[in-house]
């Protein structure tokens, strides 16, 4: 299942930027969309979470150090929009089309750069 966090519960909402502060998540499984609110408090929780809904693959348009780690270590692969004014159809179809890059530790210190 992949997660995206975005800025409002729309059925094709944009993107947010900071994952620890997203209301809402999409859930995208057998391209059925769902649109939860976010009730947790910090970005471990989040990440329990995502884990706890069976998620493995989150795409966000930016992300903190300690949460990739903290994502990385419940099993969700992150992959980078790079871009967050994106709605979530036109991510998804990147996605498909293998255009978004997953992160992993070399890549993620190489975007800080």
């Amino acid at each position: 299942m992949i997660a995206i966090p975005v800025k409002s519960e729309e059925e094709n909402s944009n993107l947010l930027e900071e994952f620890g502060k997203a209301e809402y998540f999409a859930l995208i499984n057998n391209n059925k969309i769902e649109i939860l609110k976010n009730e947790q408090k910090d970005t471990q929780e989040i990440a329990n979470w995502l884990k706890d809904k069976n998620v493995n693959i989150l795409i966000s348009s930016a992300l903190k150090e300690n949460t990739f780690y903290t994502l990385k270590n419940n099993g969700i692969k992150v992959y980078c929009s790079q871009e967050n004014k994106i709605k979530i159809d036109e991510v998804l179809l990147k996605y498909a089309d293998g255009e978004l890059p997953i992160l992993n530790k070399l890549s993620f210190l190489y975007q800080k750069v």
